[in-house]
């Protein structure tokens, strides 16, 4: 629940894309700058926030970034008056979530768990859950009462997982001296790791910043368009608890098993260049399917391969994935605006291609 709550804010800018744009008046290409702002912040603040946690424990860091989406979301839902205004607000909202992803990271490394796999493919699932929940708040309230009422449903949200975390999560997870929050891994293999997230995040995030407005171009309805959002990220969530379930026992690097469902998504992703109702429905399933399950096998072969340090080292590696997810909206909102809605998902399928490639060079790393 501390994931879904932290990442939400970002995934509701892209899933009310129809509407927000369409009060504050600003094209594809700005908008763009609604996610890739969300997520550029994260990028900046990722390592920095990895090592935060490793200082001061990551129960007291989940905590601290909770209470900052609360209120960054009311705050943006109550004085958010022009588009830049947003932009300011998801700014403070994407360092809160880098703050969090870092936290949960280290609080599950700790705990010791029996099956940290299944573990980790239930944390990954908080992002499809962000997901599954902002495309089922664009036609309850988005389309019905306002975009605005979207993010104080999220601040609400936000609210109840910091109780659930202040009473559930224990306490005893502890802060670590330098010397022992240093990666096991090398920092080359880390970053070799970041790039992977970068090209598959590329995707991922342009996946999710831009399939209903592409419905929508195709022939769906914006209510429609929002309810098959959800249907795909609950794809992805089945489907990743699957994995999770599944890589505690598997004897195939965890990294090379996500790039080979990477290589599934990119083909789910290149069918939404097909401008056809129908196939976009189908393209998406697949792209959910296949194109969002690479999460859970590189965060647990991260976490795996650095039990002492996973703050820290999924600090770097998440830098990666939120440069994709920055860069993404930016330009594939250009490649819309002057090639259209096909030549973007092509790009889009091609980046997924290029991130599974080096994961499963790499995967002998992890």
């Amino acid at each position: 629940m501390a994931t879904v709550s932290t990442v939400l804010p970002g995934f509701l800018i892209g899933a009310m894309s129809v509407q927000v744009s369409a009060e504050l008046n600003v094209s594809e290409a700005v908008y763009g700058w609604g996610l890739g702002s969300f997520f550029g912040a994260a990028m900046v603040g990722s390592i920095m926030l990895g090592r935060l946690a490793q200082r001061i424990g990551p129960r007291n860091q989940m905590m601290l970034a909770l209470g900052l989406s609360v209120v960054v979301q009311l705050a943006l839902a109550a004085t958010a008056r022009s588009f830049g205004a947003v932009i300011a607000f998801l700014v403070v909202a994407g360092l809160a979530n880098a703050a969090n992803q870092t936290s949960v990271n280290l609080a599950l490394a700790q705990a010791q768990l029996p099956r940290l796999a299944l573990a980790v493919s239930f944390k990954q699932s908080g992002l499809p859950t962000a997901t599954l929940l902002a495309g089922l708040l664009v036609p309850s309230l988005a389309v019905t009462v306002g975009w605005r009422w979207a993010y104080v449903a999220g601040a609400l949200f936000a609210l109840m997982s910091l109780g659930l975390v202040r009473t559930a999560v224990a306490s005893s997870l502890f802060r670590t001296a330098d010397r022992a929050s240093k990666p096991e891994s090398s920092s080359r293999d880390l970053f070799l790791a970041a790039v992977v997230g970068a090209f598959l995040a590329f995707s991922a995030g342009s996946l999710n910043a831009w399939v209903v407005s592409s419905g929508v171009d195709a022939g769906l309805g914006p209510g429609t368009a929002g309810l098959f959002l959800s249907v795909g990220a609950a794809t992805g969530i089945s489907l990743r608890l699957l994995s999770g379930w599944l890589s505690d026992t598997m004897r195939v690097p965890p990294f090379r098993v996500g790039g080979l469902t990477a290589v599934v998504g990119a083909v789910g992703m290149a069918g939404l260049a097909v401008r056809s109702p129908g196939m976009h429905v189908a393209a998406m399933l697949l792209s959910f399917g296949g194109g969002w399950i690479w999460p859970v096998f590189t965060n647990y072969g991260i976490v795996r391969a650095n039990p002492r340090a996973a703050g820290t080292a999924t600090g770097i590696t998440q830098m990666g994935v939120y440069v994709g997810v920055f860069v993404g909206p930016l330009v594939t909102g250009w490649l819309i605006e002057h090639s259209g809605y096909p030549a973007m998902w092509l790009a889009v399928a091609a980046s997924s291609v290029a991130g599974a490639a080096l994961s499963i060079r790499i995967a002998d790393r992890f």
